[in-house]
């Protein structure tokens, strides 16, 4: 099975986030400035929302995957409004991706947020870091490609 991530970050939560799912699956974590140059089986991918929405690039990026770029795609945000998942699902849904029925809604709010004044250096929590292991082995548990 070929898993991949991409994330989309402006503060660096989510970037932190991703760094963590991609530890647990063993892959790299990569910016959804690098694009998907060959077909993967999962796309954990994420970002997170601002003034409700879920960031334009990480949209376009989305909006530019297909069924033949990516099999599956485990969604992940740290958006304090908790609907980013639900965003990307969505998105991937309209696509004909499928999607994991497992997401990871993570609220870090603007915990030492680089935007504002921040160093980027926060650590998760016991809690959080076990709750990014659980989603990345439920997601690959889930998976029968």
């Amino acid at each position: 099975m070929i898993v991949a991530l991409r994330y989309q970050s402006r503060g660096g939560n989510t970037k932190m986030v991703a760094e963590a799912i991609a530890k647990a699956a063993e892959v790299k974590a990569e910016s959804i400035a690098v694009p998907i140059d060959a077909p993967v089986d999962l796309l954990f991918v994420g970002g997170g929302v601002y003034a409700w929405a879920i960031d334009p690039a990480l949209k376009n990026f989305l909006e530019n995957l297909t069924p033949d770029d990516v099999t599956c795609i485990a969604a992940f945000s740290t958006g304090g409004g908790m609907s980013g998942t639900q965003m990307i699902t969505k998105i991937a849904a309209r696509k004909g991706i499928k999607v994991c029925e497992q997401a990871l809604p993570i609220k870090l709010g603007l915990r030492n947020h680089t935007m504002f004044g921040g160093k980027g250096d926060i650590v998760l929590s016991e809690k959080e870091s076990s709750a990014i292991e659980a989603f990345v082995k439920q997601v690959l548990a889930s998976l029968s490609l």
